[in-house]
Formats: structure tokens, sequence, C-alpha cells
């Protein structure tokens, strides 16, 4: 059985966690500065592992009229669940005015000290399954951030028996995930000094490959990711009162949209592209546990309720919700972005 404990803290203990490191360069690339904060790894980085590690066939002795082959194993490997962003959010306000950290959706005051300090966060799908205050995407200048670069970073074990012997090995057991805001990059909704970003959350994220044909939007990310009707509408289905959901007979061209292990978002059916309308859920997230291919009918993980606990029924829309957040962090010392800084983002997941 391969454990893969977490931990909290500091990096004295052993675990499966992750650390953000902001490095602050000017434009001719001296470092100005350099921020690293430890960071857990979300369970959804244990489902990258669930469906990368195995191969996509297995071996069957009687195929091949008896002589043995090759056949799909029925496992799905989809790269979709592997992280390729690193997502930002800042600290301003409807009028694109910067609050700084006396922004009170990302800090509150320290009883002791009086200094703000980062708000914790929760481990479900909070803030509609994105950010706190993504920032809004508009390519190039606000562009989608897709990692750059991957590395490999080697910590050191015992190469003998531990405790015993004093050698020891280098094991490339770190992962770095790295992309770059450039100069002419997040500058803010503005061009005063005022208006500039002051990024206070990042988030490592998985889902599908988007490419540069994104284009100029000034929509959130996690609507890119939100899949339904090609118009951004949801799916319609019914919903009777259990954990199943039936999508209905019109959406038969969108009937394998959605497959079992997916993550949904359950809506009004009237709602707009943003899925708004949350039917007074305490979650619109349900984890698809049960789905043929082809069929119109899935299972969730639980049956949707609303705040009072009462079942839903009737119709409702529905999304496949494609944005993974592996890890989400709130900067203990939030950065401001300016025209004359660069700022090299990585995040390093670390295999104890």
């Amino acid at each position: 059985m391969l454990t893969l404990p977490e931990s909290y803290g500091d990096n004295r203990g052993k675990g499966y966690r992750g650390e953000l490191e902001i490095e602050i360069r000017d434009r001719h690339g001296r470092v100005l500065d350099q921020i690293r904060e430890n960071n857990i790894i979300k369970i959804y980085a244990k489902e990258i592992l669930a469906h990368q590690i195995p191969y996509s066939k297995v071996w069957d002795p009687d195929a091949d009229s008896g002589n043995g082959g090759w056949v799909s194993s029925g496992i799905d490997v989809d790269e979709e669940f592997a992280p390729k962003y690193i997502l930002f959010g800042a600290s301003f306000d409807e009028d694109g005015v910067a609050l700084d950290s006396s922004d009170t959706r990302f800090y509150t005051p320290d009883p002791l000290t009086g200094l703000n300090i980062p708000r914790t966060l929760g481990p479900g799908a909070e803030f509609d399954g994105s950010l706190i205050n993504p920032i809004p995407i508009s390519e190039p200048t606000r562009a989608l951030k897709r990692i750059e670069r991957i590395y490999f970073e080697p910590s050191y074990q015992p190469a003998g028996t531990p405790l015993l012997q004093d050698d020891v090995r280098a094991i490339n057991n770190v992962m770095v995930l790295e992309t770059t805001l450039r100069a002419d990059e997040y500058n803010g909704l503005g061009t005063s000094e005022s208006d500039y970003f002051t990024i206070t959350e990042a988030a490592l994220v998985g889902g599908k490959a988007l490419g540069s044909d994104v284009g100029a939007c000034e929509c959130l990310p996690d609507v890119l990711f939100r899949e339904g009707h090609t118009d951004g509408t949801p799916l319609a289905a019914l919903l009777a009162g259990t954990d199943v959901v039936n999508i209905d007979s019109s959406e038969a061209a969108y009937v394998d949209v959605i497959k079992e292990g997916d993550q949904v978002k359950i809506v009004g059916l009237t709602t707009d592209g943003e899925g708004s309308d949350t039917l007074d859920q305490v979650s619109q997230f349900y984890l698809v546990t049960e789905k043929d291919v082809g069929s119109l009918s899935l299972r969730l993980d639980r049956a949707p309720t609303d705040s009072e606990g009462s079942p839903l029924t009737g119709t409702v829309g529905i999304y496949r919700e494609g944005l993974r957040i592996f890890s989400h962090r709130i900067l203990s010392n939030p950065v401001k972005k300016a025209s004359e800084i660069v700022l090299v983002v990585r995040w390093r997941i670390i295999w104890a």
C-alpha cells in the first residue's frame, strides 16, 4: 500500500505537502526579494496519482486466440487531472481599487499583535469552487497563467541503514512547477500605481489544456473549465429527491460530457453562464460515483438538498466542473505587482 501522510507546519515532519515560492525581480532580472510559504496539498493531488500511475492496458492471457495480449484496463488515464496552471487572486474592490492586506475576504486582525493574518481556508469547494477573488482573464496582459517549466530537485536520504551510517544519497522527490508573471502582465485594471494588483492568493490548478486561442475575455478562470452547452448554459436534468440524476433526453448530444469520476455543479435551469443560481444549496458541487458511457443517468456521492436539508426535486441545470484546485494559499505577505516587477512563481510538491 502506498501511504501519503499529510502534514502541516514546518519542514521537520515527513508528509505530502507543497511549498509556494515567489521570487520578485526587477525587469533586468535582479532578485529583489524571495517569499516561501509551506502549504498542504489538497485531496485532488491524490487524484492525480490515482489517474496517472495505472497503465491504460492490462495483460489478458486469453487474448489473441489464447496467446495473450494487452487489452484496455478500463482506467481512464486522463491528463486533464494533471496540474497545468497557477491562478492568482488579488485584493481589489468593485471599482478595481487595490485593498492590500486590509481586505477582510483574505485577512483578519490577530487579537494579540493587531497585524492582519491570513484567514483559514477550509477543505471543501469554497468560493464557488474557485478562488476568493480571482483576477479576471484578459489576454495577453492578464493571461491564463499556464505552467511554463517543470523540473525536479533532490532531497537527501540515508544510503545505508538509517541512523547507523553517515552516507546519504540524493533522491529527486521534489517536483517544481514554475510560471512567470512578466513585466507587462498582471499590472492591474487601470494604469495608475494604485491600480496595480496586490496578489493575495495563488492556486495550483488542473483542468483541460487550453491554448492561446482562449483569446481576450473578462471572464473568471473557472468559467473556461465549466462544461455544459456550447453557449455556456447548463444541461437540463431531473432530480427526484435521491442521489440519482437523470439528464433530460433532449440533451442526448451531450450525453458523455459528464463522466464517472467528474465533479459536477447543480444550478437553477434558468441560470446564466456563470452558474450563479445556487438553489439554496450549502454546496453546489457533487462527485459522480457511477455513470455508464452513453447513459443519461448518473449517481452522485449524495442526494442534492437545500440549506434546510430538504431534497431537491424537479428540473435543474447541471455542469461538469473541470477546474480542479490541488492547492490554494492566501499569502502571508501580499505581493504588489507593477510594470517594473517580474514575479517568478514556483510551486513545489514534496514527495516525502
